[in-house]
């Protein structure tokens, strides 16, 4: 089953709502990962952890597109930054259509 890894601008009610759904989900915050940085920081540790990294950032998403090191990364539009709800069903359906064979080493961008 996939798991997840928020970097720090993703919400705590997102965390919340997936884990009530019975997703794995571990926040930079809870793991002293905050003002990390991304590229050498934030995606080994969610890599390490085999953890699907979650983010709105896309430049660091454009980024890792040129890598494939990793446990996946998935790139949330910025138009759900508000819709808590939103971010949960797609993260979720996300969860429920992949492996973690199958994310592994690729970006995905979800709106």
């Amino acid at each position: 089953m996939i798991g997840f890894y928020f970097d720090e601008h993703m919400r705590r009610s997102v965390e919340r709502g997936l884990i009530q759904r019975g997703y794995k989900v571990v926040m930079a915050a809870d793991e002293n990962m905050t003002e990390k940085d991304d590229d050498t920081e934030h995606l080994p540790f969610a890599t390490e952890r085999g953890l699907v990294m979650v983010t709105f950032d896309r430049p660091f998403a454009g980024r890792t597109m040129q890598r494939t090191d990793h446990a996946g990364l998935i790139c949330v539009s910025e138009n759900l930054r508000n819709d808590i709800g939103g971010v949960i069903a797609v993260l979720a359906q996300f969860a429920d259509q992949h492996t973690p064979e199958q994310a592994a080493g690729h970006v995905f961008w979800l709106k």
